[in-house]
């Protein structure tokens, strides 16, 4: 499959539309720089349905606990969990291995609600 363009959120999740109304969904490396190594993941289970906004995700790193916002709605059709078994797998590879959840989309139009790479780099370094 031709891996297609990450969009982000302004809460610093990615997401890759996977095509067949599925993304998939992590966490920027950008917003883990500033967490230091995550500790603990707790991610909703498959099958859950979530309004966009939603906590999909909590991480927890040696300074905070937080709630990830899924950037769409719809259900939840695959959890990783293989960071769930090793959470550091995040940092080392958060749009890789890293990822958190794949969503099955209700709204094909939220994506294009999402920013760009270039508009998300300039809301995150300004």
């Amino acid at each position: 499959m031709e891996e297609k363009e990450f969009k982000y959120s302004a809460d610093h999740v990615w997401v890759q539309d996977r095509g067949g109304g599925v993304a998939r969904v992590g966490v920027t490396l950008y917003y883990l720089d500033r967490l230091a190594t995550i500790r603990i993941v707790e991610i909703v289970p498959e099958g859950t349905s979530l309004a966009r906004g939603e906590t999909m995700a909590t991480l927890e790193s040696s300074k905070a606990a937080f709630d990830l916002p899924s950037p769409l709605g719809g259900k939840i059709k695959s959890v990783n969990q293989a960071v769930t078994a090793e959470p550091e797998l995040i940092n080392r590879d958060p749009s890789g291995e890293g990822w958190l959840v794949e969503i099955g989309y209700d709204n094909p139009g939220e994506l294009g609600d999402l920013l760009t790479g270039e508009d998300y780099q300039k809301m995150a370094f300004e």
